[in-house]
């Protein structure tokens, strides 16, 4: 394979953008909505989004030796139906435990999908075009971050319900295009060992990476941060504006996140040839927990965006960074296991989304809440720097860029 895009790789990325879109067209107005029509509390909103999470780290421990055991191709599609499922069954939901079934399976499915999706990724591209790939992954992602949340404002009008449904409908397209392509172009698979999968295979990576190990220690930093943006952080403008103001600044903030991505990514892509991932890692880190104490500091949308361009480009740092590490440390028979691991992460969106709901209950104004979150965040930084020096030390096979 000698071009960076080949048919399968193409798909996939198609396969991320529709996939994504469908879901920014809904998910981070869940809390607004469970707000507004079911008048859940704080607490009770955090829990349903912390399930989600929840459900995905269970799923961590487990997926990962199946997926480099079976054809990535069944992989891809049973995490897909799973998808569809829960956004058919969502607009039937009337009873909190229905939301809470609905985080479970979505959890689940998203566990069996996106890792798959990233080992394909490296998998089907060469070794020096594995960060481009990656980049361009993270920028389809962005733009239907950009373009999906003001759609979304629009199309509300006609109900969350119809909404959803629409969302499913993009997930059976999904479906049907990964069907039709792996059917004309079928799948290689890595050949691997045929022992029998535990559960163990997963702990034991990390008992004998401890690099890898503390590396996921700072991802779970970061997804405790980044979670806040729509839980604590939407929760928050509705509690502060109107219900159709927070909407409405919620989905400029959405879309001010997304085009700041669009405009730095290409500086950060080179700015990687240059820096070290950690060092691009622990850089990004800061920079997110600056945006979020920010958050809290001043209710002007003008403030809150320009919190929201420094949040931003942290996450961009850490994000386009996040994938090429892992990629690294590990062997092509193993990325399905490293990847899936990383889901551990999940962790942290756990903690999150329930902490702040609870700090967000618990004292007035948002200055508090957006400080002690910020601080816990930032907690990744030297998470980042002791996991690239015991890499060092233990002068690991496959070094990092």
């Amino acid at each position: 394979m000698r071009n960076k895009f080949n048919v399968v790789t193409t798909t996939i990325l198609f396969s991320i953008f529709i996939a994504r879109f469908g879901t920014f067209l809904v998910l981070p107005y869940l809390t607004l909505f469970l707000l507004d029509e079911f008048h859940y509390s704080g607490f009770q909103i955090g829990a349903i989004i912390s399930t989600l999470a929840l459900s995905n780290l269970f799923m961590s421990f487990f997926v990962g030796p199946y997926i480099d055991k079976f054809r990535k191709d069944k992989v891809i599609i049973t995490g897909l139906i799973g998808y569809l499922g829960c956004y058919f069954y969502f607009p039937f939901i009337d009873h909190y435990a229905g939301f809470i079934l609905f985080a479970a399976v979505l959890g689940i499915s998203q566990a069996i999908v996106e890792p798959t999706y990233r080992v394909l990724l490296s998998l089907y591209t060469e070794p020096e075009n594995r960060r481009f790939i990656f980049n361009i992954r993270y920028f389809l992602i962005n733009i239907s971050a950009a373009i999906a949340p003001l759609t979304s404002v629009y199309f509300q009008q006609f109900g969350m319900e119809k909404l959803f449904f629409a969302v499913g409908f993009i997930f059976f397209i999904n479906i049907v295009t990964f069907a039709v392509i792996f059917k004309k172009y079928p799948m290689k698979q890595v050949a691997i060992d045929s022992k029998k999968i535990s559960i163990f295979q997963s702990f034991y990576v990390f008992k004998k990476d401890h690099a890898f190990s503390i590396f996921i220690l700072a991802l779970i930093f970061i997804s405790f941060g980044y979670s806040q943006f729509d839980s604590t952080f939407s929760q928050y403008l509705g509690i502060t504006f109107d219900h159709e103001l927070a909407i409405t600044y919620f989905s400029w903030l959405i879309t001010t996140n997304a085009i700041t991505v669009i405009v730095i990514q290409y500086f950060v892509y080179k700015l990687g040839e240059v820096i070290s991932t950690t060092t691009s890692l622990m850089i990004g880190s800061a920079l997110l927990s600056i945006g979020l104490f920010f958050f809290g500091q001043n209710e002007h949308i003008f403030m809150l965006i320009i919190a929201m361009v420094i949040f931003t480009a942290g996450e961009v740092l850490v994000f386009t960074m996040v994938d090429i590490h892992i990629d690294d440390m590990c062997e092509d028979h193993e990325k399905g296991t490293y990847f899936a691991l990383s889901g551990v992460k999940s962790i942290g969106r756990i903690a999150g989304p329930s902490l702040g709901g609870f700090l967000l209950d618990s004292l007035n104004g948002g200055g508090m809440v957006f400080t002690i979150i910020g601080f816990i965040t930032v907690l990744a930084v030297p998470s980042f720097y002791l996991s690239n020096k015991v890499r060092r030390v233990i002068n690991a096979p496959i070094q990092h860029h």
